[in-house]
């Protein structure tokens, strides 16, 4: 079936090929902008960026990386939408869907965003058939019939994002963890943390007060949390004493390559 090409600005056409590493089965990623400007908290132990960390687990289950070409102008939209910027929101998510389809090889290709909340407002704004996934979601479907998973002995805490739940992976996401970490806590009356785009920057006390329970469900031998929203994890962080980051952290530690794959 052909598609016709979408309207794009032109300086946000791609000139040149992605970059492609590794040898198998082939990836689209795509790193979201709060994963590519937002490190991990100073007295984290674990001070790989995301990127770093996704890519390590995708080449450890033997798949070819696509990276679209100029990264540094690419967005999901979701920034703008949330000042009420409907008009530039909608110009970027076309030019993200543009970039992808040339990327994916017209839809050839699944396409990894590494935020769940980038991935929710591309899968409803998109009109082009390309598969996005959060990053649960392609673990799930991709990853693990790659992997050798081996649990490590720690409890952990997990934070379901708002936007993953609206996807329907809440139990995936709990699946997911309960198989990479002996024990997972989802802590009680905590689905949404109050980040609000990024209200929890400009107004904190919203975060603060759908996290003020946090802090007193982590248990005394729990020193990590995982959730799968660079925002969502910084809230998550400040409100409950120990750091929180992707879930693809937590997979990343608990798998090896399956040399039977």
């Amino acid at each position: 079936m052909w598609y016709p090409e979408l309207p794009t600005l032109n300086h946000h056409k791609p000139e040149q090929s992605p970059i492609i590493k590794n040898k198998r089965n082939k990836v689209v990623y795509m790193p979201s902008c709060a994963s590519r400007s937002m490190g991990q908290q100073s007295d984290n132990d674990e001070q790989r960026s995301l990127t770093e960390v996704t890519m390590s687990l995708i080449n450890k289950a033997g798949f070819e990386v696509i990276i679209a070409s100029d990264l540094s102008s690419q967005c999901c939209g979701m920034p703008y939408d949330s000042k009420g910027m409907s008009t530039i929101a909608q110009q970027k998510s076309r030019q993200l869907e543009a970039t992808l389809w040339y990327a994916s090889e017209q839809g050839k290709w699944p396409v990894l965003m590494d935020t769940s909340p980038c991935a929710k407002r591309s899968i409803e704004e998109f009109t082009l058939p390309i598969e996005i996934l959060e990053p649960t979601g392609f673990v799930e479907k991709y990853l693990m019939g790659h992997l050798a998973i081996s649990p490590i002995d720690e409890t952990v805490m997990l934070h379901v994002t708002c936007s993953s739940r609206l996807l329907g992976l809440e139990n995936s996401m709990l699946q997911l963890a309960k198989a990479c970490a002996t024990e997972v806590i989802i802590p009680e009356h905590i689905q949404c943390r109050g980040w609000a785009g990024d209200k929890g920057f400009t107004t904190p006390e919203l975060n603060k007060e759908a996290l003020k329970t946090l802090k007193e469900q982590v248990p005394e031998k729990c020193s990590r949390g995982f959730s799968n929203s660079r925002t969502c994890e910084i809230g998550l962080s400040h409100h409950s004493g120990i750091p929180y980051q992707s879930i693809l952290y937590l997979v990343d530690e608990a798998s090896s390559a399956n040399v039977e794959r």
